[in-house]
Protein backbone atom coordinates (compact mmCIF):
# COMPACT_ATOMS: atom_id res chain seq x y z
CA UNK A 1 0.00 0.00 0.00
CA UNK A 2 1.55 3.39 -1.01
CA UNK A 3 2.48 5.82 1.74
CA UNK A 4 0.46 8.99 2.11
CA UNK A 5 2.27 12.17 0.96
CA UNK A 6 3.58 14.35 3.78
CA UNK A 7 1.78 17.35 2.26
CA UNK A 8 -1.56 15.53 2.55
CA UNK A 9 -0.92 14.54 6.17
CA UNK A 10 0.05 18.14 6.97
CA UNK A 11 -3.11 19.43 5.32
CA UNK A 12 -5.14 16.98 7.40
CA UNK A 13 -3.37 17.99 10.62
CA UNK A 14 -4.14 21.66 9.97
CA UNK A 15 -7.82 20.75 9.84
CA UNK A 16 -7.67 18.63 13.00
CA UNK A 17 -4.79 16.95 14.86
CA UNK A 18 -6.86 13.74 14.86
CA UNK A 19 -7.51 13.76 11.13
CA UNK A 20 -4.19 12.17 10.01
CA UNK A 21 -5.08 9.06 12.04
CA UNK A 22 -8.42 8.67 10.27
CA UNK A 23 -6.79 9.50 6.93
CA UNK A 24 -4.51 6.48 7.30
CA UNK A 25 -7.61 4.31 7.28
CA UNK A 26 -9.63 6.08 4.58
CA UNK A 27 -6.76 7.09 2.21
CA UNK A 28 -9.02 9.98 1.14
CA UNK A 29 -9.16 13.40 2.81
CA UNK A 30 -12.88 14.10 2.14
CA UNK A 31 -13.78 10.66 3.49
CA UNK A 32 -11.55 11.21 6.52
CA UNK A 33 -13.26 14.54 7.29
CA UNK A 34 -16.68 12.88 7.19
CA UNK A 35 -15.61 9.91 9.28
CA UNK A 36 -13.99 12.07 11.96
CA UNK A 37 -17.24 14.00 12.22
CA UNK A 38 -19.20 10.76 12.64
CA UNK A 39 -16.75 9.46 15.23
CA UNK A 40 -17.00 12.71 17.18
CA UNK A 41 -20.81 12.62 17.03
CA UNK A 42 -20.75 8.99 18.19
CA UNK A 43 -18.67 9.86 21.26
CA UNK A 44 -20.58 13.02 22.14
CA UNK A 45 -23.94 11.28 21.73
CA UNK A 46 -23.18 9.35 24.90
CA UNK A 47 -21.20 11.95 26.87
CA UNK A 48 -20.67 15.67 27.22
CA UNK A 49 -17.27 17.02 26.03
CA UNK A 50 -14.65 16.26 28.69
CA UNK A 51 -11.01 15.15 28.72
CA UNK A 52 -12.36 11.60 28.97
CA UNK A 53 -14.40 11.95 25.78
CA UNK A 54 -11.34 13.32 23.99
CA UNK A 55 -9.39 10.22 25.03
CA UNK A 56 -12.23 8.03 23.78
CA UNK A 57 -12.27 9.86 20.45
CA UNK A 58 -8.50 9.44 20.14
CA UNK A 59 -8.87 5.72 20.83
CA UNK A 60 -11.47 5.34 18.08
CA UNK A 61 -9.35 7.32 15.62
CA UNK A 62 -6.41 5.02 16.33
CA UNK A 63 -8.60 2.02 15.57
CA UNK A 64 -9.53 3.60 12.24
CA UNK A 65 -5.85 4.25 11.48
CA UNK A 66 -5.35 0.47 11.41
CA UNK A 67 -8.02 0.24 8.66
CA UNK A 68 -10.71 -1.13 10.96
CA UNK A 69 -14.02 -0.41 9.18
CA UNK A 70 -15.95 2.55 10.51
CA UNK A 71 -19.07 0.39 10.85
CA UNK A 72 -17.29 -1.96 13.25
CA UNK A 73 -16.05 0.99 15.29
CA UNK A 74 -19.47 2.66 15.47
CA UNK A 75 -21.17 -0.70 15.84
CA UNK A 76 -23.93 -0.09 13.31
CA UNK A 77 -24.86 0.86 9.76
CA UNK A 78 -28.08 2.44 8.42
CA UNK A 79 -29.94 0.23 5.93
CA UNK A 80 -33.08 1.85 4.63
CA UNK A 81 -35.01 2.96 7.70
CA UNK A 82 -33.35 0.24 9.78
CA UNK A 83 -30.33 0.36 12.05
CA UNK A 84 -28.17 -2.73 11.52
CA UNK A 85 -25.65 -3.82 14.13
CA UNK A 86 -22.20 -4.61 12.74
CA UNK A 87 -19.32 -6.47 14.30
CA UNK A 88 -16.15 -8.26 13.17
CA UNK A 89 -16.76 -11.70 11.69
CA UNK A 90 -19.90 -10.68 9.78
CA UNK A 91 -19.97 -8.85 6.46
CA UNK A 92 -20.94 -5.18 6.70
CA UNK A 93 -24.28 -4.11 5.19
CA UNK A 94 -23.68 -1.99 2.08
CA UNK A 95 -25.63 0.49 -0.09
CA UNK A 96 -25.82 -1.77 -3.16
CA UNK A 97 -27.99 -4.49 -1.54
CA UNK A 98 -30.13 -1.73 -0.03
CA UNK A 99 -30.80 -0.34 -3.53
CA UNK A 100 -31.86 -3.58 -5.22
CA UNK A 101 -33.79 -4.79 -2.15
CA UNK A 102 -35.78 -1.55 -2.08
CA UNK A 103 -36.39 -1.77 -5.84
CA UNK A 104 -37.62 -5.35 -5.55
CA UNK A 105 -40.05 -4.36 -2.79
CA UNK A 106 -41.37 -1.46 -4.87
CA UNK A 107 -42.01 -3.76 -7.82
CA UNK A 108 -43.84 -6.29 -5.66
CA UNK A 109 -46.01 -3.60 -4.04
CA UNK A 110 -46.75 -1.90 -7.35
CA UNK A 111 -47.61 -5.20 -8.96
CA UNK A 112 -49.88 -6.30 -6.12
CA UNK A 113 -52.02 -3.20 -6.67
CA UNK A 114 -52.90 -4.45 -10.14
CA UNK A 115 -50.79 -1.87 -11.96
CA UNK A 116 -49.93 -4.38 -14.69
CA UNK A 117 -48.13 -6.14 -11.92
CA UNK A 118 -47.70 -9.33 -9.95
CA UNK A 119 -51.16 -10.60 -8.98
CA UNK A 120 -50.41 -12.40 -5.75
CA UNK A 121 -52.94 -14.66 -4.06
CA UNK A 122 -53.42 -12.86 -0.75
CA UNK A 123 -54.88 -15.99 0.82
CA UNK A 124 -51.34 -17.37 0.87
CA UNK A 125 -48.31 -15.77 2.54
CA UNK A 126 -45.57 -14.33 0.36
CA UNK A 127 -42.61 -16.63 1.09
CA UNK A 128 -39.08 -15.28 0.72
CA UNK A 129 -35.78 -17.09 1.28
CA UNK A 130 -32.72 -14.91 1.93
CA UNK A 131 -29.57 -17.00 1.39
CA UNK A 132 -26.15 -15.97 2.77
CA UNK A 133 -28.18 -13.62 4.95
CA UNK A 134 -25.29 -12.19 7.01
CA UNK A 135 -26.46 -9.42 9.34
CA UNK A 136 -30.05 -10.09 8.27
CA UNK A 137 -30.26 -6.65 6.64
CA UNK A 138 -32.01 -7.81 3.45
CA UNK A 139 -34.57 -9.95 5.29
CA UNK A 140 -35.39 -7.19 7.74
CA UNK A 141 -35.63 -4.46 5.11
CA UNK A 142 -37.87 -6.57 2.90
CA UNK A 143 -40.23 -7.24 5.81
CA UNK A 144 -40.37 -3.57 6.80
CA UNK A 145 -41.19 -2.54 3.22
CA UNK A 146 -43.63 -5.33 2.35
CA UNK A 147 -45.61 -6.09 5.51
CA UNK A 148 -48.30 -3.44 4.98
CA UNK A 149 -49.15 -4.79 1.55
CA UNK A 150 -48.40 -8.43 2.33
CA UNK A 151 -49.33 -8.88 6.02
CA UNK A 152 -48.66 -12.62 5.82
CA UNK A 153 -45.13 -12.28 4.42
CA UNK A 154 -42.76 -14.95 5.75
CA UNK A 155 -39.00 -14.55 5.40
CA UNK A 156 -36.33 -17.11 6.24
CA UNK A 157 -32.65 -16.20 6.32
CA UNK A 158 -29.95 -18.87 5.96
CA UNK A 159 -26.25 -18.46 6.59
CA UNK A 160 -23.44 -20.94 7.14
CA UNK A 161 -21.84 -18.77 9.84
CA UNK A 162 -23.16 -19.11 13.40
CA UNK A 163 -21.80 -15.62 14.10
CA UNK A 164 -23.89 -14.21 11.27
CA UNK A 165 -27.05 -16.02 12.41
CA UNK A 166 -26.56 -14.78 15.96
CA UNK A 167 -26.08 -11.18 14.79
CA UNK A 168 -29.11 -11.39 12.48
CA UNK A 169 -31.27 -12.47 15.43
CA UNK A 170 -29.90 -9.54 17.44
CA UNK A 171 -30.74 -7.17 14.59
CA UNK A 172 -34.26 -8.59 14.42
CA UNK A 173 -34.80 -7.94 18.13
CA UNK A 174 -33.09 -4.54 17.93
CA UNK A 175 -35.30 -3.24 15.14
CA UNK A 176 -38.46 -4.60 16.75
CA UNK A 177 -37.59 -2.77 19.97
CA UNK A 178 -36.91 0.46 18.05
CA UNK A 179 -40.28 0.19 16.31
CA UNK A 180 -38.81 -0.26 12.83
CA UNK A 181 -40.39 -3.72 12.47
CA UNK A 182 -44.06 -4.30 13.29
CA UNK A 183 -43.78 -7.82 14.69
CA UNK A 184 -45.39 -9.26 17.79
CA UNK A 185 -43.30 -11.84 19.71
CA UNK A 186 -46.37 -14.10 19.91
CA UNK A 187 -46.80 -14.35 16.12
CA UNK A 188 -46.81 -17.98 14.94
CA UNK A 189 -45.11 -18.92 12.75
CA UNK A 190 -42.52 -16.17 13.21
CA UNK A 191 -42.64 -13.83 10.17
CA UNK A 192 -38.83 -13.68 10.15
CA UNK A 193 -36.42 -16.34 11.33
CA UNK A 194 -32.73 -17.08 10.81
CA UNK A 195 -31.03 -20.48 10.72
CA UNK A 196 -27.53 -21.85 10.20
CA UNK A 197 -27.65 -23.71 6.88
CA UNK A 198 -25.00 -24.73 4.36
CA UNK A 199 -26.73 -24.32 1.00
CA UNK A 200 -24.43 -26.96 -0.55
CA UNK A 201 -25.47 -29.61 1.98
CA UNK A 202 -28.42 -32.00 2.04
CA UNK A 203 -31.51 -30.30 3.41
CA UNK A 204 -33.62 -31.66 6.24
CA UNK A 205 -37.42 -31.71 6.15
CA UNK A 206 -37.83 -28.28 7.70
CA UNK A 207 -35.31 -26.71 5.34
CA UNK A 208 -37.00 -28.29 2.31
CA UNK A 209 -40.26 -26.75 3.45
CA UNK A 210 -38.65 -23.30 3.68
CA UNK A 211 -37.01 -23.85 0.29
CA UNK A 212 -40.41 -24.08 -1.39
CA UNK A 213 -40.80 -20.33 -1.63
CA UNK A 214 -41.86 -17.59 -4.01
CA UNK A 215 -38.65 -15.54 -4.04
CA UNK A 216 -34.99 -16.38 -3.44
CA UNK A 217 -32.63 -13.47 -2.87
CA UNK A 218 -28.91 -13.82 -2.22
CA UNK A 219 -25.73 -11.80 -1.80
CA UNK A 220 -23.27 -14.70 -2.09
CA UNK A 221 -19.47 -14.86 -1.90
CA UNK A 222 -18.38 -13.88 -5.41
CA UNK A 223 -14.80 -12.55 -5.32
CA UNK A 224 -11.99 -14.59 -6.85
CA UNK A 225 -8.91 -15.37 -4.77
CA UNK A 226 -6.80 -13.16 -7.06
CA UNK A 227 -9.23 -10.24 -6.90
CA UNK A 228 -9.45 -10.56 -3.11
CA UNK A 229 -5.69 -10.11 -2.82
CA UNK A 230 -5.23 -7.48 -5.52
CA UNK A 231 -8.45 -5.48 -5.83
CA UNK A 232 -10.08 -5.28 -2.40
CA UNK A 233 -9.17 -2.59 0.11
CA UNK A 234 -6.91 -3.26 3.06
CA UNK A 235 -9.91 -2.70 5.31
CA UNK A 236 -11.84 -5.51 3.62
CA UNK A 237 -8.90 -7.95 3.52
CA UNK A 238 -7.86 -7.38 7.11
CA UNK A 239 -11.19 -7.11 8.88
CA UNK A 240 -14.15 -8.57 6.99
CA UNK A 241 -14.78 -12.34 6.88
CA UNK A 242 -13.19 -14.03 3.88
CA UNK A 243 -15.87 -16.73 4.16
CA UNK A 244 -18.50 -14.20 3.06
CA UNK A 245 -16.39 -12.86 0.19
CA UNK A 246 -14.45 -15.67 -1.49
CA UNK A 247 -16.10 -18.99 -2.42
CA UNK A 248 -14.16 -21.87 -0.87
CA UNK A 249 -16.22 -24.81 -2.15
CA UNK A 250 -15.73 -27.40 -4.86
CA UNK A 251 -18.80 -29.09 -6.30
CA UNK A 252 -18.88 -32.17 -8.49
CA UNK A 253 -20.68 -31.59 -11.76
CA UNK A 254 -19.85 -27.90 -11.91
CA UNK A 255 -17.02 -28.36 -14.40
CA UNK A 256 -16.16 -25.24 -16.33
CA UNK A 257 -17.65 -22.92 -13.71
CA UNK A 258 -15.21 -20.29 -12.45
CA UNK A 259 -14.42 -20.62 -8.74
CA UNK A 260 -15.93 -17.20 -8.04
CA UNK A 261 -19.18 -18.20 -9.80
CA UNK A 262 -19.84 -21.52 -8.07
CA UNK A 263 -22.52 -20.11 -5.74
CA UNK A 264 -24.52 -18.85 -8.71
CA UNK A 265 -24.71 -22.30 -10.26
CA UNK A 266 -26.04 -23.66 -6.97
CA UNK A 267 -28.55 -20.81 -6.65
CA UNK A 268 -29.83 -21.40 -10.17
CA UNK A 269 -30.21 -25.12 -9.42
CA UNK A 270 -32.14 -24.33 -6.23
CA UNK A 271 -34.39 -21.91 -8.10
CA UNK A 272 -35.19 -24.15 -11.07
CA UNK A 273 -35.00 -27.70 -9.70
CA UNK A 274 -35.77 -27.56 -5.99
CA UNK A 275 -37.63 -24.45 -4.88
CA UNK A 276 -39.40 -23.84 -8.19
CA UNK A 277 -39.48 -20.24 -7.02
CA UNK A 278 -41.02 -17.51 -9.15
CA UNK A 279 -38.11 -15.10 -8.77
CA UNK A 280 -34.37 -15.32 -8.09
CA UNK A 281 -32.31 -12.20 -7.30
CA UNK A 282 -28.50 -12.60 -7.10
CA UNK A 283 -25.97 -9.86 -6.37
CA UNK A 284 -22.87 -9.88 -8.61
CA UNK A 285 -19.49 -8.19 -8.40
CA UNK A 286 -19.07 -6.53 -11.79
CA UNK A 287 -20.31 -6.38 -15.37
CA UNK A 288 -18.27 -9.36 -16.56
CA UNK A 289 -19.63 -11.56 -13.78
CA UNK A 290 -23.17 -10.34 -14.42
CA UNK A 291 -22.96 -11.44 -18.06
CA UNK A 292 -21.50 -14.83 -17.07
CA UNK A 293 -24.22 -15.43 -14.49
CA UNK A 294 -26.99 -14.34 -16.83
CA UNK A 295 -25.64 -16.72 -19.47
CA UNK A 296 -25.44 -19.50 -16.87
CA UNK A 297 -29.07 -18.94 -15.92
CA UNK A 298 -30.18 -19.18 -19.55
CA UNK A 299 -28.12 -22.31 -20.19
CA UNK A 300 -29.37 -24.15 -17.10
CA UNK A 301 -33.11 -23.56 -17.33
CA UNK A 302 -35.34 -26.60 -17.53
CA UNK A 303 -36.51 -27.64 -21.02
CA UNK A 304 -40.11 -27.24 -19.90
CA UNK A 305 -39.53 -23.84 -18.29
CA UNK A 306 -38.28 -20.87 -20.30
CA UNK A 307 -37.10 -18.31 -17.75
CA UNK A 308 -36.66 -14.59 -18.35
CA UNK A 309 -33.37 -13.05 -17.23
CA UNK A 310 -32.75 -9.41 -16.41
CA UNK A 311 -29.78 -7.41 -15.08
CA UNK A 312 -30.12 -4.54 -12.61
CA UNK A 313 -27.44 -1.88 -12.23
CA UNK A 314 -26.44 -0.10 -8.99
CA UNK A 315 -29.33 2.32 -9.43
CA UNK A 316 -32.00 0.11 -11.03
CA UNK A 317 -34.62 2.87 -10.98
CA UNK A 318 -32.42 5.52 -12.61
CA UNK A 319 -32.38 6.41 -16.28
CA UNK A 320 -30.06 8.81 -18.06
CA UNK A 321 -29.74 8.63 -21.81
CA UNK A 322 -27.87 5.65 -23.18
CA UNK A 323 -26.94 4.31 -19.74
CA UNK A 324 -30.58 3.86 -18.78
CA UNK A 325 -32.65 0.80 -19.57
CA UNK A 326 -31.12 -1.27 -22.35
CA UNK A 327 -30.47 -4.83 -23.36
CA UNK A 328 -27.78 -7.30 -24.25
CA UNK A 329 -28.01 -10.45 -26.35
CA UNK A 330 -26.55 -13.60 -24.77
CA UNK A 331 -26.62 -16.86 -26.70
CA UNK A 332 -29.30 -15.52 -28.98
CA UNK A 333 -31.54 -14.47 -26.05
CA UNK A 334 -32.38 -10.90 -25.13
CA UNK A 335 -31.53 -9.88 -21.56
CA UNK A 336 -32.90 -6.57 -20.30
CA UNK A 337 -30.58 -4.21 -18.41
CA UNK A 338 -32.10 -1.66 -16.02
CA UNK A 339 -30.77 1.50 -14.41
CA UNK A 340 -27.44 3.30 -14.10
CA UNK A 341 -24.02 2.37 -12.74
CA UNK A 342 -22.29 -0.99 -12.57
CA UNK A 343 -24.21 -4.20 -13.15
CA UNK A 344 -25.16 -5.32 -9.63
CA UNK A 345 -27.84 -8.03 -9.70
CA UNK A 346 -29.01 -10.79 -12.02
CA UNK A 347 -32.74 -11.48 -11.80
CA UNK A 348 -34.29 -14.73 -13.05
CA UNK A 349 -38.06 -14.92 -13.45
CA UNK A 350 -40.06 -18.09 -13.94
CA UNK A 351 -42.56 -18.45 -16.81
CA UNK A 352 -45.52 -17.88 -14.46
CA UNK A 353 -44.07 -14.53 -13.39
CA UNK A 354 -44.23 -12.32 -16.48
CA UNK A 355 -43.01 -8.74 -16.21
CA UNK A 356 -44.51 -5.90 -18.19
CA UNK A 357 -42.36 -3.46 -20.13
CA UNK A 358 -42.14 -1.10 -17.13
CA UNK A 359 -40.53 -3.84 -15.06
CA UNK A 360 -43.50 -4.88 -12.96
CA UNK A 361 -44.28 -8.52 -12.36
CA UNK A 362 -47.54 -10.20 -13.24
CA UNK A 363 -48.54 -13.80 -12.65
CA UNK A 364 -49.66 -15.53 -15.81
CA UNK A 365 -52.98 -17.35 -15.75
Amino acid sequence: MPRLPHSLLLKAYNISPLLPLVLQGTRSLPSAVNELRWLREHVLKRNKPTPTTQKELLRLCKRRSYSEPLQYILGSQPFGELNIKCRPGVLIARPEPEAYTTYLAKLLIKGSKGDRGFEFDERKPLRILDLCSGTGCISLLLHSLLVKRFPGVQINGWDISPNAVSLAVENLKRNISKGHLKIQPSQKPPPIQFDQVDIFSRFNRGQKKQLHCDIIICNPPYISQKAFLQDTSRSVRKWEPRLALVPEVEVEGYDGVKAEDVFYRRLIDLHTRFARSKLLVMEVGDDAQALRVATMALQNELPSRRDTVEIWRDGPELRNGLEGNGRVVLGGRVVGVKGMGNMRAVVVKSPDYVWSKDGVGQASR
